[in-house]
């Protein structure tokens, strides 16, 4: 064995112009990792020596980043300043080793996909009645009220021939803007983030909505009251039911959603007490400040906060991890 290997080409440019008013920052990367750490199967019967971690796995990385920065002119006793950096990623498994077609079950390393993919069913609605039932390639447990799962291969069964790639944690683009206004004493700094077009795998989604997962003391979500009926087709919550024959906890689409946002990070209002009012402590700048941290948050995603940290082999996996709480602060910065 030995280390794996990676080499990286970068091209870049800065620039900066209008008196340094303006600057800008562009890089582009192309980084290949050879000689990755991989530990393929091996048989039981062989014993617990028979695996063996070896050099086989090879993969992928591109990426750019720009970068504007602006400095205004002071307009009497105002001024503003902001920077803009935008970056994207693509990552591709090239390679894993000569015993595995992939690593994983619902989140998976394929060779020439991104890390951490998600596997499984499509998810094509529910059934509303039992035409559509019968009309519908056999699926264990099909019935009105409960989710449709595509026949992909078109051989009159849903099973587990019927799987695919359904979802990827990677984003397509991520963006972060820093804003500052001064007036006079006071300064008001704000920062934005966001992730866009990727993908979540929203776990908790079964928890609250399934009657069947768990014990019935279990808190559910109150959408559960939206659920299918024969009264109430225009829904997408299957009927409940105290037991799973449809299988509706496998992995498919129905989990699976965007969880592109963009989140105010923080609002932040200072003021400096000007320097002849602070002479008499002998300071040398006194500042008073209040901070708002996870401000407000714009995204479509159904879960508590979709900034989640990547997981197992990159996935995004919402378990109902506590979101990050809106904090409020007031400081004062002295110095002599």
């Amino acid at each position: 064995l030995k280390w794996e290997t990676t080499y990286q080409n970068n091209i870049g440019l800065d620039l900066q112009l209008f008196n340094s008013a303006v600057n800008i920052s562009a890089d582009y990367y192309i980084k290949k990792t050879k000689d990755m750490l991989t530990n393929p199967p091996a048989l039981n019967v062989a014993g617990e020596n028979a695996t063996m971690w070896l050099n086989t796995g090879d993969m992928k990385n591109t990426g750019w980043e720009i970068s504007l920065g602006y400095n205004s002119p002071r307009y009497g006793d105002f001024s503003w300043s902001g920077s803009l950096n935008v970056s994207q990623y693509k990552n591709k498994l090239v390679r894993l080793n000569s015993r595995q077609n992939f690593v994983g079950d619902t989140f998976r390393l394929i060779p020439g996909q991104p890390m951490g993919v998600y596997y499984g069913y499509i998810c094509d609605g529910i059934f509303q009645d039992d035409v559509e039932v019968a009309n519908h390639a056999t699926q264990t447990g099909a019935a009105p009220g409960r989710l449709i799962y595509r026949d992909l291969n078109h051989d009159g069964v849903v099973d587990s021939n019927d799987r695919c790639i359904i979802g990827d944690p990677n984003p397509d683009l991520s963006l972060g803007l820093n804003l500052n206004f001064k007036y006079r004493d006071f300064s008001l700094d704000m920062f934005f983030a966001g992730d866009f077009g990727f993908d979540i795998y929203n776990g908790m989604k079964n928890n609250l909505l399934s009657m069947n997962h768990g014990d019935l003391w279990l808190n559910r979500s109150r959408d559960i009251l939206n659920a299918w009926t024969p009264d109430n087709r225009n829904t997408g919550i299957p009927a409940l039911a105290l037991a799973d024959d449809n299988n509706e906890s496998r992995a498919s689409t129905y989990y699976v959603q965007d969880g592109s946002f963009l989140k105010m990070q923080y609002l932040k209002l200072s003021y400096s007490v000007p320097e002849k009012l602070i002479k008499k402590i002998k300071a040398t700048n006194l500042t008073v400040y209040g901070q708002v941290e996870n401000l407000f948050t714009i995204t479509g995603y159904d879960g508590l906060d979709p900034e989640l940290l990547p997981g197992v082999y990159g996935a995004r996996f919402d378990n109902g991890a506590y979101p990050r709480p809106r904090t409020f602060t007031v400081g004062l910065n002295i110095q002599f």
